[in-house]
């Protein structure tokens, strides 16, 4: 008699090739070979359409055409959530707001692919800025404000609540209070030159909503992953991960700071 395969161990076995691993290639073209219903938990940050020198990526879309795009691949990423997943986007406003991407993203999350709406965090990066671009100096003809923060933008697939077991709750009652208010402050990334990547998020954001939104051995992905930031932070918290990047080069520069934690998180156990 065959053995019998509940559809939640198929769908475990099924994502054994893609768990800890940066997947090469573009996330549209990535995303439809996942497993249906197969991830926890998404932390990602787009490209910002706002000319960032990045590897690879034209960051120069015309707004409507970088909308279109992020619309069909978080489209195609709903199929992939299991039901209760959560979606964070990392998102600026461009023009020091005049262009509201972070509106146009919540648009097409909720009234075109039905996301529901969790939260809006605003992430205060505790910096001046450009304080040069005032735009009509001195004059309220065309002031100018540029905008120090950035915004989470968290969404639930299908129900706000996913259930799961207690003992799999990593977040501490210090960290869950903190998290729970829906500003945080904590500076931006310190790190990019060393990495080669202009637009990186600090370790401590994914690391606050990995905590906050998931279990252990819980599934967490970012799908443009970058330097690999949401990947490490969960490694570091126990969660299976797996990211998509486009460079070449990152996905080296990734996988060797993922690899340099790992190694040394074996070396002192």
């Amino acid at each position: 008699m065959g053995q019998i395969i509940l559809p939640e161990e198929c769908c475990v076995n099924l994502m054994e090739k893609w768990i800890n691993k940066i997947h090469y290639g573009y996330c549209e073209n990535i995303i439809p070979e996942l497993p249906d219903e197969s991830i926890d938990l998404v932390i990602t940050s787009p490209p910002y359409n706002v000319e960032n020198p990045y590897d690879l990526y034209q960051d120069n879309k015309g707004h409507q055409e970088f909308i279109a795009w992020l619309t069909g691949i978080f489209a195609l990423l709903k199929y992939k959530m299991v039901t209760g997943g959560r979606v964070c986007i990392n998102i600026a406003d461009a023009k020091n707001g005049a262009v509201p991407t972070h509106s146009d993203i919540i648009q097409f999350m909720t009234k075109e692919l039905r996301y529901l709406m969790k939260s809006t965090i605003i992430w205060d990066k505790s910096q001046i800025g450009n304080r040069t671009s005032w735009g009509s100096w001195k004059s309220p003809s065309n002031p100018s404000f540029p905008t120090p923060f950035e915004y989470i933008l968290i969404f639930a697939n299908e129900d706000q609540k996913r259930e799961g077991k207690k003992e799999l709750i990593t977040v501490s009652e210090e960290e869950f209070i903190q998290n729970s208010l829906a500003l945080w402050t904590f500076p931006s990334e310190q790190s990019m030159a060393k990495y080669g990547h202009p637009a990186m998020f600090p370790l401590e954001l994914p690391y606050r909503l990995i905590q906050q939104l998931s279990y252990k051995d819980d599934v967490v992905a970012d799908i443009f992953s970058g330097i690999g930031t949401t990947c490490l932070a969960a490694a570091m918290l126990d969660r299976r991960w797996f990211g998509i990047e486009m460079s070449g080069n990152y996905v080296r520069r990734s996988v060797r700071r993922i690899r340099n934690y790992t190694d040394q998180i074996r070396l002192f156990r």
